[in-house]
């Protein structure tokens, strides 16, 4: 008789927050996840026998795993899905980007010709 043995891992996003990320070194939203391994018996997922916390840098695509004695520091800054929505919408709201009428790249305000065609905004 054979027995098929294996492993899987899962991803659990735990929360967000807004760090510098230690790969590209940008201020960005860092998605905060626990990864979980489960034994699998015939591909069946039985029980964890891993459990490691990582951030994800979207700016990246860098994964980096949270040290242990940090994990409750991490924990203690998380922000909901929620409340990042509500972050980035006030940021936006502060500091509104304005969109060039002919090329449709982004433009700070007060600018009077668009960075990337020249076209005059005002």
């Amino acid at each position: 008789m054979i027995v098929l043995f294996g492993n899987k891992a899962y991803f659990d996003i735990l929360g967000y927050m807004v760090t510098t990320c230690p790969g590209c070194k940008t201020t960005s939203v860092m998605t905060v996840e626990q990864q979980r391994k489960k034994l699998t018996v015939y591909f069946i997922p039985t029980f964890d026998f891993s459990r490691r916390q990582y951030m994800y840098c979207g700016h990246c695509h860098e994964r980096f795993e949270i040290d242990k004695s940090l994990q409750s520091t991490v924990k203690a800054r998380l922000l909901s899905k929620k409340q990042m929505e509500n972050l980035m919408l006030k940021l936006e709201m502060e500091n509104p980007r304005y969109e060039c009428a002919n090329c449709e790249s982004g433009v700070e305000a007060g600018m009077h010709f668009c960075p990337q065609c020249g076209n005059c905004l005002d």
